[in-house]
């Protein structure tokens, strides 16, 4: 998920189509904008860890109020991680000569970002990138997020 920007109802949505899923870790590629975002990801059955995005405010604050809750991590810009046996990295991606580099440096399964809030899924070599959109809804008219099955190595963008 990325740029939730405030928007507590189609969060909520998202995080109950997560925990239907059975979605085993929750990536979010920034914007969450305030702490309170904090409330509707509480209710995630699975880990989250997230990264800040350009509207991100006071970024200590909202870091400490996630740190508050077990399982919501907050990773500063850059977040590199594995999970379900894929190598992942996770940013906002309002920064293109780092995206561009952890695209091509090879030692990544999976490049999950946001910023641009158009939902994406497409593989450069061997690379999956995706920018599972806007929980937002308002800037594209559609609420996305991505969901990203680890086995087969796909990801697919789903509606709210």
């Amino acid at each position: 998920m990325s740029d939730t920007h405030d928007e507590i109802e189609r969060t909520t949505r998202a995080v109950a189509l997560f925990n239907r899923e059975g979605v085993g870790h929750v990536l979010h590629a920034g914007d969450f904008v305030s702490p309170f975002m904090r409330e509707p990801l509480r209710e995630l059955k699975s880990p989250l860890t997230g990264v800040f995005g350009n509207n991100d405010g006071d970024r200590s604050l909202i870091a400490e109020k996630f740190s508050s809750v077990p399982g919501l991590t907050i990773a500063g810009t850059f977040a590199r991680l594995e999970a379900g046996g894929m190598r992942i990295g996770l940013l906002h991606g309002n920064d293109r000569v780092l995206f561009e580099t952890l695209a091509g440096c090879g030692n990544l399964d999976l490049l999950v970002y946001g910023h641009t809030h158009k939902p994406e899924v497409r593989r450069t070599g061997s690379l999956l990138i995706v920018n599972p959109g806007e929980v937002y809804g308002h800037l594209t008219g559609k609420s996305t997020v991505a969901i990203v099955d680890t086995e087969k190595r796909v990801a697919e963008i789903v509606e709210l």
